[in-house]
């Protein structure tokens, strides 16, 4: 299996160096007792079979994911460690989270009492509980808080391993109502029994430390994503997203691009034809207004995003600069992804995840700089029967010196990423 672009499909390239180096900057910011991993969506579309065995090596030992058929996929990488799924118990009982060793975070009093059901008949049994400070989706509202607080035997068996909140302003930690919904939670968790706050995720760890607290559930930060562009947090783009181009031509002046002549040439110009529409994740609301980085400059895109081909003007770049074969970027480290979606009007997650989790992955260490400034060796391309047995996975995994964790700092027996005072 080769580890080159391909020549007709959109690639996402994904560079694990660049994880490790981000998770080195979130552990190295917070000052709380617990950071984990959030890896919902197969880590935010970028590969989890790839990503949690990675981070557990650098010394993460907490995974959060969305659903139980992922928290069983992660559980399965990482034996030891705990694994919280945050969509509760909707998707596997009480009993098959203990026999999984599976963390339910509870998301309302149905749960609770179902979880505590379970404790009574079969013993301890380890949970996080939601609490809805503010955010209105999932968690015990005021209300249930209050109840459960005046009849605190509603926990009998459970042992809470946390208390959990979102914020409702992710990106900007110090908004007046997240400060709001903090002080909620606080008061909360006074009166509730002992165990660790959550409310810390990535924007929260590079705010002031008082957003700590003791678990911090961390994704995009780890993906390379900013969170809070005022604050800029040392992060390094882990994703790149790439399309070959497949035909070249100059158009006359009132030459119609696209469906229903969503462009319509004011001049003669010469366009490319990228493999790349919204079948693969990209925005249709790129039309017209996004770009793309090709041939050391930028190029524009002109008439429609289709399901699998966008075009763009590359007369600028100059004459002959851009051929078949070339490979145009879409976002990465020189179109940032935070830039790419502010044109399109949506969250950097939201087009990272489209995107990662529909087009072609390739994975790499080369070339990359621990914080130390050790130079990680340059990977290879996977050969033989393991090749064969990565075919068809949707990736080209890639394995050599570089692809072993220990050359970025860590080890498969790295201690736990804890910040309990010993």
């Amino acid at each position: 299996m080769s580890a080159a672009l391909s020549l007709d499909r959109p690639t996402i390239t994904i560079d694990l160096a660049a994880i490790g180096h981000n998770w080195r900057a979130v552990a190295s910011r917070y000052q709380g007792r617990h950071i984990g991993a959030v890896v919902k969506n197969d880590a935010y579309g970028l590969g989890a079979a790839q990503v949690v065995p990675l981070l557990s090596s650098l010394g993460c030992r907490d995974f959060w994911v969305d659903h139980f058929q992922a928290a069983l996929d992660v559980r399965r990488l990482v034996p030891t460690g705990r694994v919280f799924v945050l969509n509760g118990l909707a998707g596997a009982d009480a009993a098959r989270c203990r026999t999984h060793g599976i963390v339910p975070v509870l998301v309302d009093e149905r749960e609770l009492r179902l979880a505590s059901t379970e404790a009574r008949r079969h013993g301890p049994l380890q949970v996080a509980i939601h609490l809805d400070s503010g955010l209105t989706r999932v968690g015990l509202d005021a209300a249930a808080v209050s109840r459960l607080i005046a009849q605190p035997d509603l926990l009998h068996g459970l042992d809470v391993i946390a208390w959990v909140t979102h914020l409702g302003r992710f990106a900007d930690p110090d908004a007046t109502e997240n400060v709001e919904q903090r002080a909620r939670f606080t008061a909360w968790t006074d009166r509730l029994p002992r165990a660790a706050r959550s409310i810390a995720t990535s924007s929260c760890v590079f705010a002031d430390s008082s957003w700590h607290m003791d678990m911090a559930r961390v994704g995009s930060a780890l993906y390379g994503v900013d969170t809070t562009p005022s604050a800029p947090q040392g992060l390094m783009p882990a994703a790149t997203l790439s399309a070959p181009v497949l035909r070249v031509a100059t158009v006359p002046a009132g030459t119609e691009i696209g469906y229903a002549g969503g462009f319509r040439a004011s001049r003669s110009c010469t366009v490319a034809t990228l493999a790349i529409g919204y079948g693969d994740g990209l925005p249709f609301a790129l039309a017209n207004r996004g770009q793309v980085a090709l041939a050391g400059g930028l190029a524009p895109v002109v008439g429609g995003v289709s399901m699998g081909l966008i075009s763009v003007d590359v007369t600028a770049l100059g004459e002959g600069r851009v051929q078949p074969g070339m490979h145009a970027v879409l976002f990465g480290a020189d179109l940032r992804l935070e830039q790419v979606a502010a044109t399109a009007g949506m969250a950097p997650n939201a087009l990272l995840v489209a995107c990662a989790s529909q087009v072609h992955r390739r994975y790499r260490m080369g070339d990359a700089l621990d914080p130390a400034g050790t130079t990680i060796p340059g990977a290879t391309a996977m050969t033989g029967a393991d090749a064969d047995a990565a075919a068809g996975t949707g990736t080209d995994a890639v394995t050599g010196p570089g692809v072993d964790p220990r050359h970025l700092g860590g080890s498969r027996h790295a201690p736990a990423m804890s910040k309990e005072a010993s």
